[in-house]
């Protein structure tokens, strides 16, 4: 059918609020910049009651949309996390989506490029291909939000690195304190990274920058650094990326994610009785009883009380008896049993046994990777 040609962003707005009633604008951002399209918008799509249509407006958090209506209505939506992933992926095993989340960060670009039919680590090996949404994506993503990304793509680096305060991060980048908070405040504005409070060694209270995406930690870990041996096909150096994926970060990610959800249990479950105000950071402690040893990921004490927790490595590791009775000889022999509790996190489903145990024992939490939240 042929139709009449629409010259303008007037002509155009005032069109398409006549025909429409729901209007989605998707990736606007190089339009934004247009002074005429910012006064057409407003004039011919939000100013008449009787014609103004519903309109949605999808923009990524650095876009400046001053003007194009009087209010609105924010809704921020965050990445995929774990339990949607599951959803989504309903016949992965817990593992699998444990690394899947651990790379892909939630982000639906890089997940729709997951293989269900392939095993994780031959996904990981196409996740590292230069055409691939894992190796482009965090460019094209810091290319929408800056100008000129190179420098932020420092800053970000440094973190990556394990650089957390303004001190350290200028000293990784070579850049000036006052140029690390610039930088620093257009990434925390654009959701790239938070500021969070830490207690030092001294016991001093600082501000430290963390990335808010484990994705962003992977790329800057193993593709900003290595992008001209991943665009030349570089397979030992894959092989090696990938092997500490597997073997390192996947678990980085599982102890990430387990003291996130220790810290929320006991604020919201255990504070009336254990009174723990610190967050609850990983500190790996052996309880040694002759010949007899066994390592906590963390434990820590108010009093009398005390909380421990322990995160399983071995992918395959689902607390079978003999190690839960580790367990709790461990903390016996470590603290009074009864003002003791225990979060034990698997990658995979517990034991029969286990789950048994812990609906009779108030002092055991067990949490799959279900439970925990990206």
């Amino acid at each position: 059918m042929p139709t009449a040609r629409i010259c303008g962003w007037e002509n155009g707005f005032a069109a398409i609020s006549k025909k429409y009633k729901f209007i989605i604008f998707d990736d606007i951002s190089s339009d934004l910049s247009s002074e005429r399209f910012r006064k057409a918008f407003y004039a011919c799509m939000i100013t008449n009651p009787n014609t103004r249509p519903f309109i949605v407006v999808i923009a990524q958090m650095a876009d400046d949309l001053t003007g194009l209506a009087d209010e609105y209505s924010v809704l921020q939506l965050d990445y995929f996390s774990i339990p949607e992933v599951i959803k989504l992926y309903p016949t992965l095993s817990r593992f699998d989506i444990l690394g899947f989340c651990a790379v892909s960060g939630g982000i639906p670009k890089i997940m729709s490029e997951y293989d269900t039919t392939k095993s994780l680590d031959e996904n990981l090996y196409d996740f590292f291909k230069p055409s691939s949404a894992f190796c482009s994506f965090m460019t094209e993503l810091l290319s929408l939000c800056f100008r000129k990304p190179e420098a932020y793509h420092n800053i970000l680096c440094a973190i990556a690195n394990g650089n957390h305060s303004v001190s350290e991060i200028g000293k990784f980048t070579g850049f000036a304190y006052n140029k690390c908070d610039n930088y620093l405040s257009g990434l925390i504005s654009c959701g790239f990274i938070k500021a969070e409070k830490a207690t030092s060694k001294r016991g001093a209270e600082k501000t430290v920058y963390v990335l808010t995406n484990n994705y962003f930690r992977l790329w800057y870990l193993y593709v900003y650094q290595n992008r001209t041996d991943i665009q030349l096909g570089n397979q030992e150096l894959i092989n090696n990326i990938i092997k500490n994926i597997m073997d390192k970060e996947i678990h980085e990610f599982h102890i990430q994610k387990a003291f996130k959800f220790a810290n929320e249990q006991i604020r919201r479950d255990l504070w009336a009785s254990f009174r723990i105000k610190p967050t609850v950071t990983y500190f790996p402690q052996t309880i040694i009883d002759g010949s007899f040893n066994y390592i906590f990921d963390a434990i820590v004490r108010n009093g009398d009380k005390a909380i421990f927790i322990k995160v399983f490595e071995n992918s395959l590791e689902n607390c079978k008896k003999d190690e839960l009775d580790k367990i709790q000889k461990t903390v016996m022999l470590t603290n009074a049993y009864y003002d003791s509790h225990i979060f034990i996190f698997s990658k995979k489903r517990f034991s029969d046994y286990a789950v048994a145990e812990a609906a009779n024992d108030d002092a055991i939490t067990l949490v799959e990777v279900n439970k925990l939240k990206f």
